[in-house]
């Protein structure tokens, strides 16, 4: 049977295909990439399974779906709605006295007044507060087109007893079986802590992106099912590295979740390889983010930030900026935006994405990108774009950088170009070092992994400048996130505030039987799942275990308990490590004054940079100062042999 993973991204949409069809006599893994479509990410997720229906030689749909097991879907839809703040009118009730500070202080409050909600939206309910005053509080926020009531009172974690009781009066006045019903959503049940700042947030953050998720979700999963007869579930990425099927889901789960798989990948690889401290660096066509791994492990904080929103939980370590291939290109100087001799380039924030795209697509955009200047310097091949999908304008994006760069800097096209990668390089080593501040690591004990669209052309420069010596780079390194996602399990993520050994114990047994229950209701043997357990002290130590309830938590008990956290696994097959199947690669040669070698040729083989390795839906470039010694599966290290260009 075949496994079919999806990752949509801002500019791209990935597909890894992995396994058996033998119907249609197919067997082995390859990937895929399509232009995400922004209004509507079901059709790019459509196009990814009608080229996977095309390349496994499937004669329709069904046929190709009678064979496949499992589809596995990540993406940035979550992120998107909260970074474009295009979700639907909240309403929230608190606790009277903290309708303007939320819990927390002033400053923190704004960073959801205002983006995510508005003040005159938020209402205060008095302790004790009578049935008709929860009523016309209610019908206010519903009087002033609220889409979706959140509930947050002080102390509902201890007691959620009066966030139930509001609930349970606005089922009974606005009944879902009528048009005029509204989801009323407490905060006690999509956040296990007793900080009533973050609970408000994250309840707020779930319900902004619910409605957008939810719709595109099941849109894709029902169309399979009832145009395709399909009889598998869309199983939906997490942002703990884990799926679950749409119906155990929530909005929150899955915010970051596709790069978030790469960083995942690159954890799996970390531990293969023997990388103590890894910086991977995910260059995409709209945004760049940075996140760590150490000792092969996903790092992770206990407090953390979602586009500005603070949060205290447990999040992974993962910062981002508007960085990538669509990103455009301007001169800014002393006295004004644009046109000083003396100005200097910069990328962003704002990215012309997959339409109009980059000039050299060729579909009506005019602005200079990131994508441009690769492809004037040789970097990227005009004709292997999309896998030969797309033929990339060179004499467009020429035109473009003269224009933005070029002649208000009084430069060559190609210098011009130079400055533009130079600036990326700039920007993506500066988050890579900010991070690894972050982590307390010097970024040149580190081992930089590249993975996106753009990481890969990127990452040596970037290792330059951060005085790192080794990179990786991967045969599935453009569709990384999709390869994190072809090796991961069916995971739930419980965790509850405790205080004191004997509260721990019961909190860990209801978490069993809450993980329990959710993987029965998947569909899922709750007996053959991998339990592990962690016991934060109120120093922060972290007591790690695995195994049932019984005499488990009992073993990491040692401190103060905290927070019992419980992680339950419920294993999927697995891709296999293995060399992707190669796509159309240009021949080898010279491009932009750089030996070129096609990626499927130099297995085993070492190289010495400047060097550009093609594998027809990616490009690898290896900095002059480098040398690239290529594995049997057509993954690399890259190692600094010089000084190299800083």
């Amino acid at each position: 049977m075949l496994n079919i993973d999806v990752d949509t991204g801002g500019t791209m949409t990935d597909g890894l295909v992995s396994g058996d069809a033998p119907s249609a006599g197919f067997s082995g893994v390859f990937s895929v990439k399509v232009e995400t479509t922004p209004h509507d990410v079901t059709i790019a997720f459509a196009e990814v399974l009608e080229a996977a229906r095309r390349r496994v030689g499937a004669a329709s749909m069904r046929d190709l779906l009678d064979e496949v097991a499992l589809i596995r879907w990540s993406s940035t839809i979550t992120s998107n709605v909260l970074a474009q703040k295009s979700g639907p009118k909240l309403g929230l009730l608190v606790s009277a006295g903290h309708e303007d500070d939320l819990y927390t202080s002033p400053e923190e409050a704004a960073t959801v007044v205002g983006p995510l909600i508005d003040r005159d939206n938020i209402t205060g309910i008095p302790e004790g507060a009578s049935d008709d005053e929860i009523r016309t509080a209610v019908k206010g926020l519903f009087d002033q087109g609220i889409r979706r009531i959140n509930i947050s009172l002080r102390g509902a974690f201890a007691d959620d007893a009066a966030e139930q009781k509001i609930v349970a009066l606005v089922d009974a006045q606005y009944p879902d079986h009528y048009l005029g019903s509204i989801p009323a959503l407490p905060a006690s049940e999509i956040l296990l802590r007793p900080d009533d700042a973050t609970r408000t947030f994250v309840s707020l953050i779930n319900a902004y992106v619910h409605p957008s998720l939810a719709t595109t979700l099941y849109r894709a999963e029902e169309t399979l099912k009832q145009e395709h007869s399909w009889r598998g579930n869309v199983l939906v990425g997490h942002i703990n590295g884990g799926v679950a099927r749409i119906g155990k889901t929530t909005a929150f789960d899955t915010i970051e979740s596709g790069p978030l798989f790469g960083t995942h990948a690159c954890a799996a690889e970390a531990a293969r390889l023997g990388d103590a401290a890894v910086l991977a660096i995910d260059v995409g066509g709209t945004t760049a983010k940075v996140s760590a791994v150490e000792d092969g492990r996903v790092v992770d904080r206990d407090e953390g930030h979602l586009f500005g929103i603070p949060v205290r939980t447990n999040l992974p370590l993962l910062r981002s900026i508007a960085l990538g291939g669509g990103s455009v290109a301007r001169v800014a100087g002393e006295g004004g935006t644009s046109g000083s001799a003396g100005g200097h380039v910069t990328l962003g924030p704002d990215s012309m994405g997959a339409a109009p795209g980059p000039a050299c697509y060729g579909l009506g955009g005019r602005s200079a990108t990131a994508t441009d200047a690769f492809v004037v310097l040789g970097l990227l091949s005009p004709t292997a774009f999309l896998e030969g999908r797309r033929t990339l304008d060179v004499d467009a994006a020429r035109a473009a950088i003269d224009r933005a760069v070029g002649t208000p800097l009084g430069l060559s096209t190609e210098d011009a170009a130079q400055r533009i990668v130079d600036t990326a390089l700039d920007m993506a080593a500066q988050l890579a070092r900010d991070t690894a501040a972050e982590m307390g690591w010097d970024p040149a004990d580190t081992a930089v992994h590249a993975l996106g669209g753009n990481g890969p052309l990127l990452a040596t420069g970037v290792a330059e400048r951060l005085g790192a010596s080794t990179v990786r780079l991967f045969g599935f390194g453009n569709v990384l996130s999709a390869y994190g996602s072809a090796i991961s399990d069916v995971v739930h993520v419980y965790e509850s505030a405790v205080s004191g050994a004997e509260e721990a114990r019961g909190a860990a047994a209801r978490l069993r039987e809450e993980a329990r229950r959710d993987l029965r209701g998947e569909g899922f043997d709750p007996d053959g799942a991998v339990l592990a357990w962690e016991v934060r002290d109120a120093d922060g130590t972290r007591h790690t275990a695995e195994g049932d309830v019984d005499g488990t938590v009992d073993s990491v008990l040692t401190g103060t308990p905290r927070l019992v956290h419980l992680t339950a696994r419920s294993v999927l097959p697995s891709l296999e490590r293995t060399a992707p199947a190669g796509g159309d690669e240009p021949a080898g040669g010279e491009r932009g004054g750089l030996p070129v070698h096609g990626w499927s040729s130099v297995a085993g083989q070492r190289l010495d940079g400047p060097v550009l390795v093609d594998g027809g839906a990616f490009t690898w470039f290896v900095g002059p100062g480098w040398s690239l010694q290529v594995d049997e599966n057509g993954d690399a290290t890259a190692t600094r042999t010089t000084g190299g260009t800083p």
